[in-house]
């Protein structure tokens, strides 16, 4: 919009300063001032979430304007509970509206020539909690379930090296003798409150048993053989020597 000052008088150094050409002056700045008052507006945002309606007080909002610098908007609490830009310049934004634990979000923003208030409200909507896993390598299965179950998460699937599936029942017999191998999600992920981890861990040790190997001597082959059997034993590599 075009300003047409009143007339201004040029003045050398030494001349005095008429109330004339004072009271050009003074009028040419408040007509400066009328003219941007009547092309600024002013910005008020309302920050809800979502699902009670409740006020969000510690959101980030910012208008990005096609040119020129960003622009925050202040929260103004008491009765007026809004996010406010008291002058904001006609044009295009892109408002970004950033809180902890809500999905970020994004809207064009058009602010009109007029120089009317312009009043909005940005609803939210609430993310998960999210941690980070922990490093459970190591740890005796029993330990890792009780880290896992502080945390918030859900041990859901127990595999050993030998690919059984265990139970949470069988923690309670094997859970102080196996030790976790490896886990998913990995140590150091963001994972929801409440989400399921994975768990390979070692098998439970099985002591050998032992036996006494028989004697032997004199008897048929078939019938060393029989012997061995009976004792859960296998015959081995066998040589035949003549007793001559």
């Amino acid at each position: 919009m075009a300003i047409q000052p009143p007339p201004l008088i040029n003045a050398t150094p030494g001349d005095p300063i008429t109330s004339e050409a004072w009271n050009n002056i003074i009028a040419s700045i408040k007509a400066l001032y009328e003219v941007h008052n009547q092309s600024a507006s002013r910005l008020e945002i309302t920050v809800t979430n979502d699902k009670d309606g409740s006020v969000i007080k510690k959101a980030l909002v910012t208008l990005v304007p096609e040119k020129g610098p960003p622009v925050t908007a202040g929260f103004a609490g008491a009765e007026t509970q809004k996010y406010l830009v008291n002058v904001i310049k006609p044009g295009s934004y892109k408002l970004f509206v950033e809180a902890p634990d809500y999905a970020d979000e994004i809207r064009e923003l058009l602010i009109p020539e007029k120089g009317e208030a312009v009043k909005i409200t940005i609803e939210m909507t609430k993310t998960a909690n999210r941690k980070k896993v922990g490093n459970y390598f190591g740890e005796s299965l029993s330990a890792a379930k009780n880290v896992i179950d502080e945390a918030g998460f859900l041990l859901n699937r127990i595999i050993d090296s030998h690919g059984e599936e265990l139970s949470l029942a069988d923690i309670k017999d094997q859970g102080a003798k196996v030790k976790v191998l490896n886990q998913v999600p990995a140590p150091g992920e963001e994972h929801r409150a409440g989400g399921p981890v994975a768990l390979l861990v070692s098998s439970v040790p099985v002591a050998a048993q032992r036996v006494k190997v028989p004697d032997l001597q004199g008897l048929t082959f078939n019938e060393a053989r029989v012997a061995l059997e009976d004792l859960d034993l296998i015959l081995g590599e066998t040589q035949i020597t003549s007793s001559k």
